[in-house]
């Protein structure tokens, strides 16, 4: 949770570009973290929290107390266009985490302290590509 926006800005730190279109899973949309990639020109697809129990409100329409991009946010999550987008997500971002723990031994480590551990999540991701690499033909 909360972690959108310095996301958004390791990704213009390290590519020197800030990403048009984002597309994150539940937990990154906090309507702090729409706020701020929306001033950065960020657009945000994120699925809307399931409504509870008994709220029968329409879950895409601007509720009291929305910024601009929080009522942009629920109204663009409403779209055939997302709901045609947002999977990919899914199709992407999950492959890679499946991978790493069914596969590499990512969901237990066998070394202690930060540097070990990303060294060892740095191997994960590096064998994840190159074995794709290879799947693809590359």
């Amino acid at each position: 949770m909360g972690e959108t926006t310095p996301m958004l800005e390791q990704i213009a730190a390290r590519t020197g570009v800030r990403p048009a279109e984002l597309l994150v899973d539940g937990g990154y949309a906090q309507h702090a973290a729409l706020d701020a990639a929306a001033a950065q020109g960020t657009t945000v697809y994120a699925p809307l929290p399931r409504p509870r129990a008994g709220d029968a409100r329409d879950p895409h329409a601007p509720r009291a107390g929305d910024s601009a991009a929080v009522a942009a946010w629920r109204a663009r999550m409403g779209t055939a266009a997302a709901k045609a987008l947002y999977p990919q997500r899914a199709a992407t971002a999950e492959t890679v985490n499946a991978d790493a723990k069914t596969h590499r031994g990512l969901d237990r480590l066998a070394v202690r302290g930060r540097d070990k551990v990303l060294g060892a999540a740095c191997l994960v991701a590096l064998t994840y590509d190159i074995l794709r690499l290879l799947t693809l033909g590359g």
